[in-house]
């Protein structure tokens, strides 16, 4: 019997939903599933039970809580799909918006995180879903595996003073393969769960960290990365660092 999925969308730019839809086993998704709820392909309304739900954007608004408790009661299986449905996303920058992950509000079963997720990543989780087996997401920092690794350090003698890096610096190759943090650029590497391929990295930019912490907060990750370097007075003040893609978690 085929598996039951919903696709849901909250406040999002929809690109984890391109990315599905790109995604070359896509085709194989709808045939060996019943997709009863996809509002990109379909004119359903009603969000009937189903054995998994990938629910993409983050929560924004009041009225968005009820319905992710409807659908927790619904689905035998919810997963966070994207940045702002595992974080809360780019929409953290925002002084005036709310902005929150999903598992804010109801318990979920795992995360496909990425900004929008990485295809390769993303079409191992679909097929994983599909055949009813656990999401697999590495337990390594990216720094393991970056390109750029060499015989970097990371200590409290680096100073950055950078978060880009000037346009001469951007096109990489094998003479130019020096670690972004030993240049003075801030890189999120070392405490970003691998995943992406460094695909980012690989175009000449450093990690912003839209995959995601390997465990715990975003926030508290970032604080404790950040006080073992030394950041110049400009970058300190610049509050587009902490918010990138989360806020600190609120109790209660």
């Amino acid at each position: 019997m085929k598996r039951k999925f919903a696709i849901i969308s909250l406040t999002s730019c929809s690109g984890c939903i391109s990315s599905l839809i790109s995604l070359d086993i896509f085709p194989q998704f709808l045939e060996r599933t019943k997709v009863i709820y996809f509002q990109f392909i379909s004119d359903v309304m009603d969000i009937e039970d189903c054995d998994v739900c990938l629910i993409e954007g983050c929560v924004s608004e009041d009225d968005q809580i009820p319905i992710l408790r409807k659908i927790r009661k619904q689905a035998k299986k919810i997963y966070a799909l994207g940045t702002c449905a595992c974080f809360g996303g780019i929409l953290s920058l925002s002084d005036i918006k709310m902005t929150e992950p999903i598992s804010r509000y109801i318990e979920i079963d795992g995360i496909i995180p990425g900004c929008p997720p990485p295809m390769k990543l993303f079409g191992n989780c679909l097929i994983r879903l599909v055949e009813n087996k656990e999401i697999e997401l590495s337990e390594k920092n990216m720094c393991g595996s970056c390109p750029l690794r060499g015989n970097m350090e990371i200590n409290s003698n680096i100073n950055i003073s950078k978060i880009t890096p000037n346009p001469e610096e951007i096109k990489l190759d094998e003479e130019n393969s020096e670690c972004f943090l030993a240049k003075g650029i801030l890189c999120l590497g070392p405490i970003i769960r691998d995943g992406c391929e460094h695909m980012c990295i690989k175009m000449g930019l450093p990690c912003e960290g839209c995959i995601g912490p390997v465990s715990k907060d975003f926030t508290s990750n970032l604080v404790n990365y950040l006080s073992l370097i030394n950041l110049s007075e400009e970058l300190k003040n610049y509050t587009g660092i902490f918010y990138r893609f989360s806020k600190p978690k609120l109790e209660g």
